[in-house]
């Protein structure tokens, strides 16, 4: 064990024989010291906890009992876990969902760089549903996007937009925010139909967000609209539950 990390489980956990034993079970002891770190300062937002093989050896418990109280502590959103990088106290960023905001622009304001990995994007017909989303007749061209947003190259979202190409002509466009691109061609969205749900990742999308496949994200449908309520966007994104707050000032 090193001397950074012994260093860091001490001022997490304190003496080795700290847990108290009494009827309280170790691994909501363990909880509780973890929840007070946060609370204290002693593990920041993004920070990442040591090993769970370290933590066991430190506290002489069971890597069972550390698993259970940190697998606790990700399900409440205090905590969050990569693969292949281990596990971090959770970093939420605010998207404010009375403001009609770009991923972008939520990104940039807690001070990260936005980013993109694409998926797919092109133009084709627009699909009946789509057509009933965005208000099209039959035979209407849109511009289709699909890509991972992320945070510091840190994946964080998954989005699908899609554009009537009357408002964008090119998906090539979108080099950045897509709003950014919207506002350029001068049809960005001034009002929104929002709509949030939980549900659990499908597994042909958990690769892209370093996730296990049915972890918990939470979806926004949105439908971007002009002063005159022509729509211009409809957009499905899924964002990581345990990076993102949604706040609403009623």
């Amino acid at each position: 064990m090193s001397a950074t990390h012994t260093s860091l489980v001490e001022r997490i956990f304190g003496e080795p024989d700290s847990l108290k034993d009494n009827a309280t079970p170790l691994y909501l002891q363990l909880q509780s010291l973890i929840q007070q770190s946060i609370d204290n300062g002693v593990l920041n937002r993004g920070s990442a906890l040591p090993a769970e093989r370290e933590i066991a050896q430190y506290m002489k418990v069971s890597r069972v009992t550390v698993k259970r109280a940190i697998s606790e502590l990700v399900t409440e959103g205090l905590l969050t876990q990569r693969q292949g990088a281990g596990t971090f106290v959770a970093e939420r960023m605010v998207h404010k969902l009375d403001r009609l905001n770009s991923f972008s622009e939520v990104i940039e304001s807690v001070d990260k760089h936005p980013d993109s990995l694409w998926i797919e994007r092109g133009i084709g017909l627009a699909s009946r549903d789509e057509q009933s989303r965005l208000n099209l007749p039959s035979g209407s061209e849109v511009v289709r996007m699909f890509r991972v947003r992320m945070a510091d190259n840190t994946p964080v979202a998954l989005e699908y937009a899609v554009v009537p190409r009357q408002f964008l002509d090119t998906p090539f466009d979108v080099t950045g925010s897509l709003y950014e691109a919207l506002a350029k061609a001068g049809s960005r969205p001034v009002k929104a139909i929002q709509k949030l749900r939980a549900v659990a990742l499908e597994e042909n999308y958990a690769d892209y967000l370093n996730i296990e496949a049915g972890s918990p994200v939470i979806v926004m449908e949105r439908r971007g609209l002009l002063a005159d309520n022509t729509p211009v966007e409809y957009s499905r994104s899924h964002f990581l539950g345990d990076t993102f707050e949604f706040v609403a000032e009623v």
